[in-house]
């Protein structure tokens, strides 16, 4: 009897789940429109030639506020209608049963916000901050409740806090002042392109801006480690690295994390980077071949100076991600971007003279002006 009942149970369930996001009664819940949006770019991803437009606001009797109707086609042919409410107080994220017979192998992954997303989620969050406070008033646009609720959505889904709003009133003040005739839509387009997400630490706390300063400078100290560590390599190749400043470059904003500055070699990476409350972290990663790559002391030493640089307080955003990357084929790929020039710097070490460091030790105990810098870094 207890098989019969559970076998009956999943079954209905079943019927219930292949019926969500198809039926007006039962539609795919988002918490605002941006977030629509960014669900219906995911499952464009699961095959080539899924599109999609809107149809139009649909009413139900079991939704307080309209429901948006999509229409979706694959290769040009009609493929199915979708129906999401962007006024849930969260994002449920789910791939509707037509869309997973698609790709069988396709997760809940799909969903992970990704790269440009933000300006998603940013276009509606500085219109609606304009409208909260009164600037370039407009007699349709009114602050109302419905407006506070979508606002707070935008704001929960990437993570913004009050630093965001105080952003772009500061923002929008430094523009009027220049150029008083700036329209509404043209500051908005201009501080998305220009927001990152550094632009918000100068509101943080005393010691959270302290702490920002050492971790950049650790980080620029780890990166004064690898290219030591390069000017000892034989291979040409891997004494070539990789340095991109993103910090005026929107492209490398995420919704949760922003770099700021990144290093790629053949061996390992490390970036530094800001998230949405304006605090600094360093993430790095080892290529899983590193030890055919350099001698195990020099990766060792890689590795010791960077928990050294990192003590204490910092520790906590410092982030390892792999030590299994291929970071050859990153480097490659990220190579290919050169073209573009904007904040990309090839750098190209040169090997030192000396075979060896035991040689270059011992030409340098010759000498009487071996600086203490260089004395510690052969003694480690």
């Amino acid at each position: 009897m207890f098989n019969l009942f559970s076998k009956k149970t999943k079954e209905s369930n079943s019927n219930i789940e292949s019926q969500i996001g198809f039926d007006l009664d039962n539609p795919i819940l988002m918490s605002s429109i941006p977030a629509s949006y960014v669900f219906l770019d995911a499952l464009c991803s699961l095959m080539k030639g899924l599109e999609y437009e809107r149809i139009g606001p649909v009413n139900s009797k079991n939704f307080p506020q309209v429901i948006d109707k999509y229409y979706f086609t694959l290769n040009g042919s009609s493929f199915c209608e979708l129906y999401i409410y962007p006024y849930h107080n969260e994002n449920i994220y789910f791939i509707p049963s037509l869309f997973k017979e698609l790709n069988l192998e396709a997760s809940e992954e799909i969903f992970t916000k990704r790269d440009g997303d933000v300006k998603r989620y940013l276009l509606p969050i500085v219109n609606l901050i304009l409208i909260k406070n009164k600037k370039f008033e407009n007699s349709i646009e009114n602050w109302t409740t419905e407006s506070q609720v979508e606002l707070q959505n935008l704001m929960n889904d990437v993570g913004y806090e009050d630093e965001l709003e105080k952003l772009i009133l500061d923002e929008l003040k430094i523009t009027l002042d220049s150029s008083p005739t700036t329209q509404k839509m043209d500051f908005i387009q201009l501080f998305v392109s220009k927001f990152h997400n550094k632009n918000l630490s100068q509101y943080t706390p005393k010691s959270i801006q302290d702490r920002n300063k050492k971790i950049a400078s650790s980080y620029d100290s780890i990166i004064i480690t690898i290219n030591k560590i390069q000017a000892w390599l034989d291979n040409e190749l891997l004494r070539r690295r990789l340095e991109i400043f993103t910090l005026n470059n929107s492209s490398d904003n995420s919704l949760g994390f922003s770099k700021i500055n990144n290093c790629i070699t053949p061996f390992c990476f490390i970036n530094l980077g800001c998230d949405v409350f304006g605090r600094f972290r360093i993430t790095y990663g080892i290529d899983s071949r590193i030890i055919n790559m350099i001698p195990d002391n020099m990766s060792n030493t890689l590795l010791r100076r960077i928990y050294e640089f990192t003590p204490g307080e910092m520790e906590p955003f410092v982030e390892f991600a792999s030590l299994n990357m291929d970071c050859i084929t990153y480097f490659e790929n990220t190579l290919s971007h050169l073209e573009n020039g904007d904040g990309y710097k090839l750098i190209e070490v040169e090997r030192h003279e000396e075979k060896s460091i035991v040689d270059m030790f011992n030409n340098l105990v010759l000498k009487d002006d071996v600086d203490e810098e260089t004395k510690k870094w052969f003694k480690r």
